[in-house]
């Protein structure tokens, strides 16, 4: 994932297992890792991604990358800063997050063009509108938050992707609702067999809601 957006998303309302379910390595870039624990220490949020990065040991990668370092930087020396002038500093970093994060999302696409070989096929998931113009090799399929939402819901793993985001937005988050479904020349044509269905019809009638929800 190469923004914050899916991750906070899908954070506000306990779905970070919609994520989980692939069975396959999760990388997320310094920058997006800096931006959720650093940028966002107040949001609503935080706790749960920062347990989310903690526990996802082995599976998730941190692509690191020039302009995340030097974000991160910036961060830890905040702690240095008088408290008068704390708020200040603190602005000024949060203006340098758009960059590094553009910056970021250009390194995570040059190691996906060349770190996919064979028959491997990665998946981008974003919501920063400058994913889309972006190139990540042809083993790539780059799909938008609300478009992942209704693949899930064509497989059944959710019962609507429309009320997924309707509740997201009553957390007071306006998701993105763009719809983005791109594969690259030589990036498979489904994911659903790279993603784990266990347990979820049981579920689904545990639940009685049929959102598939941890219960």
């Amino acid at each position: 994932m190469p923004d914050t957006g899916p991750l906070i998303s899908l954070g506000l309302v306990g779905r970070l297992d919609l994520i989980d379910r692939f069975d396959s390595q999760i990388l997320i870039t310094d920058a997006v890792r800096t931006e959720l624990l650093e940028g966002r220490r107040s949001a609503p949020e935080r706790e749960v991604l920062a347990g989310w990065i903690a526990a996802g040991g082995n599976r998730l990668s941190v692509v690191e990358t020039p302009s995340g370092s030097l974000l991160q930087r910036a961060f830890d020396l905040l702690k240095y800063v008088p408290e008068d002038r704390l708020d200040h500093e603190r602005r000024k970093v949060r203006r340098e997050l758009r960059n590094a994060g553009e910056n970021s999302i250009r390194d995570l696409a040059e190691e996906m063009r060349g770190g996919l070989v064979g028959d491997t096929t990665g998946l981008v998931l974003y919501e920063d509108r400058r994913v889309r113009n972006m190139d990540f090799g042809p083993c790539v399929r780059r799909l938008s938050t609300w478009s992942f939402a209704f693949a899930l819901e064509a497989l059944d793993v959710i019962p609507s992707a429309e009320s997924l985001f309707d509740e997201i937005e009553r957390t007071g988050r306006m998701a993105s609702r763009i719809v983005f479904d791109q594969r690259g020349a030589e990036s498979g044509d489904d994911f659903a067999e790279s993603y784990d269905m266990t347990g979820l019809a049981a579920r689904k009638g545990d639940d009685g809601d049929g959102s598939g929800g941890p219960g």
